[in-house]
């Protein structure tokens, strides 16, 4: 039998403009090349375009995830609800927290969760559910955020196709509809930062929370400790910053997404 040859045709590819290299080449000539005002820029300039008060950004998509759940309060002994129909970083998130994985069925026509299916999901374990916004289609979950706000549970959302995507319902960004958006800005993602990710907390505690986390658990940020002589290790955290290579990429690409999306 002879054998058919084909060609192998790539389902994505990042999208440069061409301003990606001279903005990464100005980081360099800076000699700042990790966390610092380029990343904060970034965050800033996230912030403003999804309407939101705070933005982390972090290292990886799977880093987000991680670090949202653990700033939700996530841990060993605790049930994450996640749709059978997603990435394995979603579930090596709820993995890396010690917490036990939970799955549950997509709606076939949408290929992501509903309020039903997710309440059928839910055990009194539950500490968290995870919807994936698969093909960047936003969720509405309003119907049962009062019957999870009174269990207890949180809704981290796994936004990594969804930059820039809306609610159908009121037009709101999906990462300013009130849960724990976590992003993917990796090469294949509506946005790039060639890679990297970012956490939309809901509260400021939340806020100062997932910093923490992202930053080995040390208290003061990378500009504070460089005129410090000491510095506080509160607590668990990993290395999972943004660079500010990573975020020179990542202005670009907003500032060229944001022209389109208005």
């Amino acid at each position: 039998m002879d054998l058919i040859s084909f060609r192998r045709l790539p389902n994505a590819r990042p999208y440069l403009h061409g301003d990606e290299e001279a903005a990464a080449a100005e980081v360099l000539r800076s000699g700042q090349y990790g966390h610092g005002p380029v990343t904060e820029e970034f965050e800033c300039r996230l912030a403003e375009l999804l309407g939101v008060p705070d933005i982390v950004a972090v290292a990886s998509g799977t880093a987000a995830l991680h670090i949202a759940l653990l700033t939700a309060g996530v841990g060993p002994g605790d049930e994450v609800v996640v749709p059978s129909l997603t990435f394995a970083a979603t579930v090596q998130a709820i993995l890396a927290t010690g917490a036990r994985p939970v799955w549950c069925e997509i709606d076939p026509r949408t290929l992501c969760v509903t309020p039903p299916i997710l309440l059928q999901a839910l055990t009194p374990r539950t500490r968290a559910v995870l919807p994936v916004l698969y093909g960047g289609r936003a969720i509405d979950l309003t119907p049962i955020r009062d019957i999870l706000d009174q269990r207890g549970i949180a809704v981290v959302e796994d936004a990594a196709h969804a930059f820039g995507s809306r609610t159908r319902r009121d037009g709101r960004h999906v990462g300013g509809t009130g849960a724990l958006t976590c992003f993917s800005f990796d090469p294949i993602k509506n946005l790039t930062c060639g890679d990297g990710g970012a956490v939309v907390p809901r509260t400021p505690g939340e806020g100062v929370t997932a910093r923490r986390l992202r930053g080995l658990g040390i208290e003061q940020d990378a500009r504070k400790r460089a005129s410090a002589t000491t510095y506080d290790v509160t607590g668990f955290g990993l290395r999972a910053h943004l660079p500010a290579l990573n975020a020179a990429i990542g202005l670009v690409q907003l500032r060229h997404f944001a022209a389109v999306a208005r």
